[in-house]
């Protein structure tokens, strides 16, 4: 593991905060120019995607201190300590979602439009964030003899299942479908709805593997939530294609 990746003169650059920065270049880089081709002002992209990272930063700290209420309530100052992770992805997807629709209707923007815009790129940054996940040795599995085990907790020689890796290249894949069905002619909004109903299928099969507390049974709470997710994602893209289609048949 190597949580500090490298150091400009005393400061060190901690590879986790280096895989978030990457990921937010990168993806608003390909947002505007996605953008520019569906005419939408590029510069309001750089605008939305700040609000997206700091809302989505807040929302995902949030959420997991609040799911660990108890140990904060001993030292609040660990609160704002955001060097070992500590991030809840669904508290910062839902808060970078609320942030997003207030932004996209303040701003004249089509929010649907700009979902599907969105969509395949918050997988790719996902996918990128999950390699500073690996190398500062957080979001670690079970123990595991498997051929491909790595030693990927922080302070662990002991050998488990990479399920950052897992998380990283599941992520790669949904970027890859979604990327591909840009052009889909379905309603507006499908790819955002794809998006949250593949990650979380895939968050619950990575999870399976994830050295986490179970909330009952086998299932953690990152699972139940994705059923949830899994469920509902699906059930409105069934739902919303079947208005669309009702809408394109002529009238008897």
């Amino acid at each position: 593991m190597r949580p500090i990746l490298f150091q400009i003169g005393r400061v060190p650059i901690l590879s986790y905060g280096f895989s978030l920065a990457i990921a937010f270049v990168v993806c608003t880089l390909l947002a505007m120019r996605e953008a520019k081709r569906r005419d939408i002002d590029p510069d309001k992209v750089i605008d939305l995607a700040l609000y997206l990272c700091i809302s989505g930063i807040i929302g995902a700290r949030l959420l997991f201190v609040l799911l660990d209420i108890p140990t904060y309530f001993k030292d609040p100052i660990q609160i704002i300590n955001l060097r070992d992770g500590g991030l809840s992805y669904h508290g910062g997807f839902v808060a970078a979602l609320l942030v997003g629709i207030a932004f996209t209707r303040r701003s004249g923007i089509d929010g649907w439009v700009m979902a599907d815009i969105i969509a395949p790129l918050v997988a790719l940054g996902y996918a990128i964030v999950r390699i500073g996940c690996l190398l500062n040795g957080c979001c670690y599995g079970i123990p595991t003899d498997v051929p491909w085990a790595l030693a990927c907790r922080a302070g662990d020689a002991t050998l488990r299942h990479p399920t950052q890796i897992y998380a990283s290249l599941a992520s790669l894949a949904i970027f890859i479908i979604l990327y591909a069905k840009r052009d889909h002619k379905k309603f507006p909004g499908y790819l955002m709805f794809l998006y949250v109903g593949l990650y979380s299928i895939s968050r619950f099969v990575v999870e399976i593997f994830r050295d986490v507390p179970r909330l009952i049974g086998p299932f953690s709470l990152a699972q139940l939530a994705s059923l949830l997710f899994i469920f509902g994602a699906f059930a409105s893209i069934y739902v919303l294609s079947s208005e669309a289609v009702d809408e394109k048949m002529p009238a008897k």
